[in-house]
């Protein structure tokens, strides 16, 4: 199968799950803010139920206050609490910093070794590591400390303002939110949002999430708030018209409240309330009144990402004068812990704002020298010399370095193209504006990785960088390779005479001619490839050309195994790329395609575990590819299932093109999960493939697609999609029963849908190949497909004694679900030679092998037709039953068997929905072949 490359935005897979019920929630003496009583009992309900809870409302509103007052409401839970900020969202992890920082330590969580280290990475517990970190191990890290945690006792995120999250935070804490299941893992949260629009980040969110936007206070709420913080000082009057123009707003309304109250002279019902433009200027007033040195060490404040005392010291600032003048104003708070708190984020965002540009300047020169963090610290560098300057260039490439071996590559995108920004060579500006687009593509942001990239080749001149520019183009494209032809003919054209280049440009091209269906192109460009490489000894590339010649040249199987193998030895000895990791899986397909699924798990295994040790989470993806598809042949389908579902998850939070996700979680569903969840899969694959004109994957998805219209039941609507994906395959040239088993699954829906003339055609096209290509493992499928045929023709004693002797040559099958299947048709084919007794024995056998590997859709379908041969009277049907049935046989309408049988229509529906379960079928006409099956006279 082809390797994940193409990421274009997708929808994430939705949650079904629920968390499981909080333990206890204390009520009693319960202290709501003003206003928020039933609020605050609401939020505690839903709580308890299990959910999670996201505040909603404009600034002001009291959204901080009410998630204090809930957040100490929970003494039975470990609360993980952090205030994000807009200032803070651009360095890598700081959320997970403050909200995990203490917890290894405090807790004794003890985490596998890869996990601690990318853990603590993440966390700045240690020093930067010189490889880069993996998103998936923090990911990963991050589940797993969470799983210790609530296991102990339950968990609650209290997070302040969500939508400023730094963008890798945000990122782990959407992984594990859907990783979550049953787990007691809650969160509340806060969004300021001023109508009704979408909350970014809401998804962090462990579901069921329940919104409340909170409203505006009353007019007795502000009056009693008012009260409680000034006295008698304003008069009653005076609030009535706070009310009016704060808007129900509680920080409005004591913005309003204090500037009336410092006035020491009633308003009068004639003189404006001291409100220029709203509140605006009340706030930029009180910071304006404090003295010279206190609102200077407020704007170093506010551009800090974490403000403390020492970081304040360290930049000159913050003697106990300028602390005690902005607590005095609170304008600001000190925590316990020597970090800084401005009393609302609006404050914050409005000190930054109103400074003088020359002050932010000075601000964040000064936190750059102050901070020992070389993320951070070259982040304040960029805000604080906004000039070219080449010293300030590389030391953000370095930083962008450091931010992706931690990582973070979003961060590392932003600083690798502010240094590009700030470089004054041209030449060396597009190579970075490069490595900024390839760590946009890594973070998943394509339409910024296609920006900067495209940008990039607008510029540059150097033949390399211009060839490396248009394939990272190519690669951002996705699944879609059909505007690829220009950018590799002008790469061809960059490359020149050049080895090194041009083996690239060719194993592109090769791609290009698959995507195409022309294996014959792609058979010259791979080999072209592998000489360039060889050439210039780039033994990556050359490896990738034997591969993927291999695959595509039509070469006897024998030679193909044995440039795999070499191949794959190559690959086994360089450092993992992506690249590599597509090499090493088409060898294990290759080994699995010989037979040894046990080789094949193995390598698979130990490819897993390296990828997620080193690699980026979209190899994980693409590795999951494979160990699924392998799982589903060892008939390993709880591994299976788990992969699948993993790997459409990582497709979802990746954002790439969803169609190999979504067929891998398909084939997973239909072999040992749900088989509506298969179907549902399936047909958003053949969207997914369409839309990106991928015939390559199209061709599975509507195989696959078909084989769970198939099971379902419905031979004829299994057809279309069948007939389509087989003749994508005729088209191409690609008919091999060793990659995908569904070619057997092809002729018995046809032979099932009346055209056995076409099963039969089909059945002798693949029989041929197989044995062509010695594809001996998908023998016993096809000895399956042509016994139904035979059975079908007149002969079924015949066929069955065929089919039986095929599974006795092939009862050590390295695949146990074609041992399964083929009891299975064995009980179809002995029930049409009338022998019950030996269909009742196959059947049973085929359920049994099932069970044993988990395969629960096939199980229930053997146990339906073991159901069928019981007949209605062995079924137990009661009198009505058994009436309506037989009225179904004769044709009558609902309406008539209503009349007959003295009941309502909708009864006889419910009736017929029950009968169509028990017999595994899915309307009148199959309920009603069924039943004449199951006759004496059969």
């Amino acid at each position: 199968m082809p390797a994940l490359s193409a990421q274009r935005p997708v929808e994430p897979v939705p949650s079904a799950r629920r968390v499981g019920r909080a333990p206890h929630v204390p009520r009693q003496r319960l202290v709501a803010p003003i206003g928020r009583v039933e609020i605050q009992n609401h939020v505690l309900e839903l709580l308890a139920d299990g959910g999670s809870v996201l505040l909603r409302g404009p600034a002001g509103i009291g959204k901080s206050t009410v998630l204090d007052s809930l957040a100490h409401q929970r003494s039975d839970a470990l609360v993980l609490r952090v205030a994000a900020a807009e200032v803070e969202s651009g360095l890598p992890y700081l959320t997970l910093v403050d909200l995990f920082g203490k917890v290894l330590a405090d807790h004794g969580v003890v985490l596998r070794g890869h996990l601690r280290a990318a853990l603590d990475a993440a966390l700045l517990r240690t020093a930067t590591p010189a490889t880069a970190q993996d998103e998936l191990a923090v990911r990963l890290a991050v589940l797993e400390l969470l799983r210790v945690l609530s296991s102990r006792h339950p968990v609650l995120f209290v997070i302040d303002d969500l939508p400023w999250v730094d963008e890798p935070s945000a990122g782990v804490l959407r992984f594990v939110a859907r990783r979550l299941a049953g787990l007691p893992v809650q969160m509340i949260a806060t969004a300021r949002i001023s109508g009704l629009e979408a909350v970014e980040h809401a998804d962090l969110c462990p579901a069921p999430c329940h919104e409340i936007t909170l409203p505006p206070l009353g007019a007795d709420d502000v009056a009693d708030l008012l009260r409680q913080r000034f006295g008698d000082r304003i008069s009653r009057s005076a609030i009535l018209r706070v009310h009016a123009a704060c808007g129900g707003n509680p920080l409005f309304a004591l913005e309003l409240g204090r500037a009336i109250a410092e006035r020491g002279e009633p308003i009068t019902l004639d003189e404006p309330l001291p409100v220029p433009d709203r509140l605006r200027d009340l706030l930029t007033a009180r910071v304006a009144a404090l003295p010279d040195g206190t609102r200077a060490w407020l704007v170093v404040a506010a551009a800090a990402a974490r403000p403390t005392r020492e970081l304040l010291n360290r930049a000159g600032f913050g003697s106990v004068t300028d602390v005690r003048s902005a607590l005095d104003a609170g304008v600001a708070t000190v925590a316990a812990d020597g970090a800084l708190r401005f009393t609302h984020p609006l404050l914050r965002e409005m000190v930054y704002a109103d400074a003088e540009a020359d002050d932010r300047l000075r601000a964040h020169e000064l936190l750059a020298g102050a901070v020992d963090d070389p993320v951070e610290r070259a982040r304040h560098l960029a805000l604080a010399r906004p000039a070219p300057d080449e010293t300030l260039a590389k030391t953000l490439a370095e930083a962008a370095v450091v931010a992706s071996h931690r990582g973070a590559p979003a961060i590392a995108a932003e600083l690798a193209q502010l240094a590009a920004e700030r470089t004054v060579n041209a030449a060396a500006a597009v190579t970075r504006r490069l490595e900024a687009a390839r760590f946009a593509e890594a973070a998943g942001m394509l339409g910024e990785a296609t920006r900067l990239a495209g940008d990039a080749l607008q510029t540059a001149t150097d033949p390399a960088t211009r060839v490396a520019l248009r394939l990272l183009l190519i690669d951002l494209a996705g699944q879609d390779y059909s505007q690829a032809g220009p950018l590799l003919e002008a790469a061809d054209v960059d490359a020149g005479d050049r080895a090194d280049l041009g083996a690239l440009v060719h194993l592109y091209k090769g791609r290009k001619a698959i995507y195409d269906g022309d294996a014959a192109t792609a058979a010259t460009e791979f080999h072209r490839c592998g000489e360039l490489a060889e050439k210039c000894g780039d033994t990556q590339t050359f490896a990738a050309s034997l591969a993927m010649y291999a695959r595509f040249s039509g070469s006897a199987s024998g030679e193909n195994d044995a440039l795999l193998d070499r191949a794959a030895e190559l690959a086994a000895s360089l450092p993992l790329t992506a690249e590599l990791l597509q090499v090493r899986m088409m060898h294990a397909a290759a080994v699995v395609q010989r037979g040894d699924i046990a080789t094949a798990l193995r390598e698979l295994e130990a490819l897993r575990a390296e990828v997620e040790r080193g690699g980026s989470v979209g190899n994980v993806a693409n590795v999951l590819i494979s160990v699924t598809t392998v799982s589903v042949r060892a008939g390993r389908y709880a591994e299976a299932l788990s992969a699948g579902r993993t790997c459409l998850r990582l497709f979802a939070d990746l954002e790439v093109t969803p169609g190999p996700g979504l067929i891998v979680g398909a084939m997973a569903e239909l072999y040992g999960g749900d088989l509506a969840a298969a179907g549902r899969h399936a047909s958003a694959a053949i969207d997914a493939c369409l839309a990106a004109s991928d015939e390559e994957w199209l061709k599975v998805a509507y195989a696959v697609r078909g084989q769970v219209l198939m099971l379902e039941g419905d031979p004829v609507g299994a057809l279309e999609p069948m007939r389509r994906a087989y003749d994508i395959e005729v088209r191409r040239g690609q008919i091999d029963p060793g990659r995908v088993l569904w070619y057997a699954d092809f002729v018995e829906t046809l032979a099932a849908a009346g055209a056995r003339a076409e099963g039969a055609r089909v059945l002798g096209e693949v029989t041929a190949v197989a044995e062509d290509l010695k594809r001996d493992t998908a023998m016993l499928s096809l000895a399956r497909a042509g016994a139904v045929l035979a059975s079908m023709d007149g002969d079924p004693r015949a066929a069955a004694a065929d089919l039986t002797a095929a599974i006795a040559r092939w009862s050590d099958h390295p695949f146990p679900i074609e041992i399964a299947r083929a009891h299975h048709v064995l009980g179809t084919v002995e029930r049409r030679a009338h022998r019950r007794g030996a269909a009742r024995d196959a059947f049973a056998e085929a359920a049994r092998r099932y069970g044993e590997l988990g395969a629960h859709p096939w199980r229930g379908a053997a146990e339906a037709e073991l159901t069928k041969l019981n007949g209605p009277r062995g079924l137990g049907l009661s009198d009505t039953e058994a009436r309506i049935v037989d009225l179904v046989r004769r044709g009558a309408t609902n309406r008539e068997i209503a009349r007959a049988t003295f009941l309502s229509v909708k009864a006889i529906e419910a009736n017929l929905t029950r009968l169509y379960r028990r017999f595994g079928v899915r309307n009148r006409e199959q309920l009603s072949h069924a039943v004449a099956e199951m006759s004496p006279s059969d």
